[in-house]
């Protein structure tokens, strides 16, 4: 509901060893033959689908699988997808379409969706999105962020983020004034969600923070007069 700057602080590589390589694909067996099984089988996914934390996801924070197939040293430490705010409608029409392809934790089905987005509990493969464009006509910003690089995320934009190194970054929530507007619309779409769910929160209290900068603004106009 507000805006983010991520910065990527570190990155290392991680090598794996046969061993490791080995239960990776003994795992990924596993979850084909769950699909199979449940008949949610992708003729074409070649990436296992996966969510992040319950996430979203996509979302607003969403992290991906640690698949590191095709990257090399030069390639960014995070991928990041960000979607336009006047995509969102046609996002979370896709996600409800297709929710029963997706997985959250411990590789489970979505049982439940309240809201596709605040959920995070979606992450969007490169099949997904290239599906989503198909039926939907839109598709993210899709980029890598490389060390020391900064990530400005827009308030109200749904956005998911694929580590492809081992990272360490550091995210600052902030509002801008050009964005109060959507600030408190999210505020508004927080109130309607269960009371129990994650995102109902209101981190920021946008409300506060516009009182006390009126507040603000009247004492110095009258130390100007004064």
């Amino acid at each position: 509901m507000k805006k983010e700057v991520n910065i990527l602080t570190h990155t290392a590589e991680v090598v794996l060893t046969e061993e490791q390589r080995s239960a990776v694909e003994i795992l990924k067996e596993k979850h084909r033959a769950q699909d199979l099984k449940e008949g949610l089988a992708q003729e074409t996914l070649d990436e296992p689908i996966s969510g992040d934390q319950p996430t979203q996801e996509i979302g607003e924070g969403t992290s991906g699988n640690n698949n590191t197939e095709g990257i090399t040293e030069e390639s960014g430490g995070a991928l990041w997808d960000i979607f336009r705010r006047e995509d969102v409608p046609k996002l979370e029409a896709y996600l409800r379409k297709h929710v029963k392809e997706f997985r959250h934790t411990y590789c489970s089905p979505v049982e439940q969706v309240v809201h596709p987005i605040h959920d995070q509990c979606f992450y969007l493969t490169s099949e997904h999105k290239r599906k989503l464009k198909q039926e939907y006509g839109i598709e993210p910003w899709t980029f890598e962020q490389k060390l020391g690089e900064a990530v400005f995320i827009p308030a109200g934009c749904p956005h998911q983020v694929r580590n492809l190194k081992s990272c360490t970054k550091v995210a600052v929530d902030f509002v801008s004034p050009e964005n109060i507007h959507e600030c408190l619309r999210l505020t508004q779409e927080f109130r309607l969600l269960p009371k129990n769910h994650r995102a109902r929160e209101d981190k920021l209290e946008i409300k506060k923070m516009i009182l006390y900068a009126v507040e603000q603004v009247i004492k110095d106009a009258r130390n100007l007069l004064t």
